[in-house]
């Protein structure tokens, strides 16, 4: 059988000279389907390179929400944490109160304030606890109720050491972190090795490292009020002693979770932090 070919003719203007190259057809045929496996392919790549680039576009969008979600979802529990904490401060404060002096609240056979169902909203107790504690404000004003205090109950009334506050009780910017966070006590700012005075009589039941409180000394005043002392450099009392108010118990420092000299100073009522302003 006669082999067909395609006759392609080339010619070079600088001599006018004509050339002829035959190409069998078989091999225009092979060339032109690899050409057109190869485009098929080259589209097929890009296409799915493109697919591929929209895919982690998308899977970058979706990173980048769930990173959005888990800051506010920190963000929530950090509020709602700090809102516990403030009802629960509130609220056992009240209820010392009233159950020590019998004043104001509806009270159970055990002496305390009558407790709020479970099935009660957090806003709802909140504003128990403020109403709570306006009546104790408006009955405070009565010196009688004043004196009987002063008799019964040992009140942290005096500061630890003489010093700036440098962080405040509630809520404020975690000095590690950035974020927003609860702070339970007040931060004063004093040179390392300052004598810390206990802030009422009692007992002391800690006096050791706890934690990022790092060296922390808790002092036991009955009723259910405790008094801590953190970030302590040494100690001048052991556990189980009893101190009087204003004895010294520890020098001020810079240990555990700390940004720099101060003493973290918390007043606690079965133990949940109370903001210890009132008191000083």
């Amino acid at each position: 059988m006669r082999k067909r070919y395609y006759i392609f003719i080339v010619t070079h203007d600088w001599d006018g000279q004509l050339r002829r190259i035959p190409i069998p057809v078989q091999w225009v045929v092979l060339f032109v389907v690899f050409a057109v496996v190869g485009a098929g392919t080259l589209l097929g790549l890009a296409g799915s390179y493109t697919h591929m680039l929209t895919k982690v576009r998308a899977l970058h969008d979706l990173r980048q929400e769930r990173a959005a979600l888990v800051r506010q979802l920190a963000s929530a529990r950090r509020e709602t944490r700090r809102t516990r904490a403030e009802v629960a401060s509130l609220g056992s404060l009240a209820s010392e109160v009233s159950s020590l002096y019998s004043f104001g609240g509806k009270q159970t056979p055990g002496g305390h304030l009558q407790e709020v169902s479970d099935s009660a909203s957090t806003a709802h107790l909140y504003s128990a606890s403020l109403q709570s504690f306006e009546a104790l404000e408006t009955g405070a004003l009565d010196g009688r109720l004043l004196d009987h205090l002063g008799e019964q109950l040992w009140r942290p009334d005096i500061w630890p050491v003489q010093g700036w506050i440098s962080s405040p009780f509630g809520e404020r910017r975690d000095p590690f972190t950035g974020e927003g966070s609860f702070h339970p006590g007040i931060d004063i700012a004093v040179d390392v090795g300052t004598p810390v005075h206990v802030t009422a009589s009692g007992v002391v039941v800690w006096a050791s490292r706890f934690g990022g409180y790092g060296n922390c000394v808790i002092v036991n005043q009955g009723h259910g009020f405790k008094t801590l002392y953190a970030h302590l450099s040494a100690f001048a009392v052991a556990v189980g002693e009893h101190v009087t108010q204003g004895e010294v118990i520890a020098y001020s420092g810079d240990s555990g979770r700390s940004t720099g000299p101060h003493v973290h100073y918390e007043v606690r009522i079965h133990n949940v932090p109370v903001n210890p302003y009132p008191y000083l």
